[in-house]
């Protein structure tokens, strides 16, 4: 779905908001860069000097709005999103707005749809570019090649509704279905049930997330009750009732933070 371009409440004492590849950070490490980072921020005037524009900052102006592959209502979607939800807005041709998806792809949005708060998009010049970010953890151990193809497939089914007990893309699924059907489409069997999966393969510390790496959650019962797929640069991809459908969602979120007890690599 969308990048994610502010925490909380934006300031409106700035003008600008920095965008982050990074991976979130979470815990005590990442209170710790926290308190390092405002310790040593730079004034305004060097922060212009090591920065460049790459957008500007959008709000969803309706209940619900699409979000297309291409400048056409007819073209395959890419999410379905909520009144609010904040969109990194990088161009913009005709009655379009486009924007940048989690997975670097950019997806199209009418005009009319969307709210323009006033807000500069910008990354610091020093950032590596998407593509060659990796997560925690160093290097990718699993093929790039892999990887990348289990979060294509995985974004592939956005806009499939969630279905408690669904395990058919046209009729909906749940969140185990999701993930068995995504990595069966890469010779990984998984069991049905999201709690079987996660005894399935090498644990993985959380600090360590890599993409195509298997999250698994407890967010309403004592035992794994809901899984998804890690995007990367802090981001999964899952079928959620709470989103009704496949959607990409933050793990900077407390609740999915708190949530999140287990990771797993096939």
């Amino acid at each position: 779905m969308i990048l994610f371009v502010c925490a909380g409440q934006c300031l409106a004492t700035s003008d600008k908001l920095t965008l982050s590849l990074e991976t979130p950070g979470f815990g005590e490490a990442a209170a710790s860069k926290s308190s390092a980072d405002t310790s040593s921020s730079s004034t305004p005037e060097k922060r212009q000097e090591t920065t460049v524009r790459v957008g500007r900052v959008g709000i969803v102006a309706v209940t619900s709005a699409a979000i297309y592959q291409s400048r056409s209502a007819n073209s395959p979607k890419f999410s379905t999103v909520k009144l609010e939800t904040p969109l990194a807005i990088v161009k913009e041709e005709g009655d379009w707005y486009g924007i940048l998806m989690v997975n670097g792809a950019t997806g199209w949005i009418s005009k009319h749809l969307v709210k323009l708060t006033g807000y500069e998009l910008v990354a610091d010049r020093s950032l590596p570019s998407r593509g060659s970010l990796v997560s925690r953890g160093g290097e990718v151990s699993r093929s790039t090649a892999l990887a990348d193809g289990v979060v294509r497939t995985a974004m592939q089914y956005s806009g499939v509704r969630y279905v408690f007990g669904g395990s058919d893309p046209g009729a909906g699924m749940d969140c185990s279905a999701f993930v068995r059907m995504v990595f069966g489409q890469y010779g990984v069997a998984l069991p049905r049930t999201a709690r079987d999966q996660a005894q399935v393969g090498a644990s993985v510390p959380l600090d360590q997330l890599q993409p195509g790496d298997r999250l698994y959650f407890q967010c309403k019962s004592s035992y794994i009750d809901h899984c998804g797929i890690y995007a990367g640069n802090g981001y999964f991809v899952h079928c959620s009732a709470s989103r009704n459908g496949v959607a990409v969602d933050s793990l900077a979120s407390d609740f999915y933070w708190r949530s999140l007890v287990a990771a797993r690599r096939s």
